[in-house]
């Protein structure tokens, strides 16, 4: 065999432009047939995915029982972005986190689930040093229908009877509001089912003990009557909050002379 007129014969024959053309024009639809019916396989391959068998709440252990696994196109899996869970050993064993509610016959996502020791912590768990959990007594209406969530800052407003006159002042500014619980101690925007009405009855959060010690003084005297209720900042101060402080010192001298004068 000729090598050397084999070989001009090649260097001519793909040195001509549209031999060329046409042998990049073949390759080109190889591969864009390939790519093409990899990705139609892909969408159109069933692939196994769990959802919880009932509804789970924060804290809750996700056990056997109470997943089911159900076949699914991979396309939806795919539009997901990798934040949904698919293996059974990434779900059971595995805790809801908090915050987090998993309705019955949802998927199973990554920002859910936690381990044992991240489900363990509460909001409570690390309070700075002299701070403690106040309970301050809530209802739809005194949470502004409900709209008052976890994370908002607040100031606490005080309603109060001084000699026949209402009087209505800020007391405390920049309150963080820990969590908002309804008469059973569930977080309403946790456990609530679907359907269900919010029914807020409590709103926890932490203020330094001498706040804490004016606020319980306030509540157990009955001869200023004076009430307490949240008002909620606006959104773009929770990027640069404050710490809590006293917002009224005349109110301070008002509950400190009441609790004197109910010795």
């Amino acid at each position: 065999m000729d090598f050397t007129k084999l070989k001009k014969n090649f260097i001519r024959i793909f040195s001509n432009p549209n031999t060329l053309t046409f042998i990049l024009a073949i390759v080109s639809i190889i591969i864009l047939y390939r790519v093409y019916a990899y990705m139609v396989n892909n969408a159109i391959q069933p692939t196994t995915l769990y959802y919880a068998a009932t509804d789970l709440y924060e804290g809750d252990q996700v056990t056997n029982d109470k997943i089911s696994p159900v076949e699914i196109s991979g396309s939806f899996l795919n539009s997901q972005n990798g934040t949904l869970l698919r293996g059974r050993g990434q779900i059971v064993n595995k805790y809801v986190a908090n915050g987090f509610r998993i309705p019955q016959n949802s998927f199973f996502y990554k920002s859910a689930l936690t381990d044992l020791d991240s489900a363990d912590e509460t909001p409570f768990t690390n309070l700075p040093d002299n701070w403690t959990i106040y309970r301050l007594p809530v209802d739809f209406s005194s949470t502004y229908g409900c709209s008052i969530m976890t994370g908002d800052y607040i100031d606490i407003y005080a309603t109060f009877d001084y000699n026949g006159k209402l009087f209505n002042d800020i007391f405390i500014k920049s309150i963080q509001v820990y969590m908002v619980v309804d008469s059973s101690g569930y977080d309403v925007f946790t456990h609530t089912k679907d359907g269900d009405k919010l029914k807020p009855e409590t709103l926890y959060f932490a203020v330094p003990i001498e706040e804490y010690r004016l606020l319980e003084i306030a509540n157990r005297g009955n001869k200023y009557k004076i009430k307490f209720y949240p008002v909620p900042r606006e959104t773009s101060y929770s990027e640069n909050p404050e710490q809590p402080s006293i917002a009224n010192q005349q109110l301070v001298d008002l509950i400190l002379s009441q609790a004197l004068d109910e010795q």
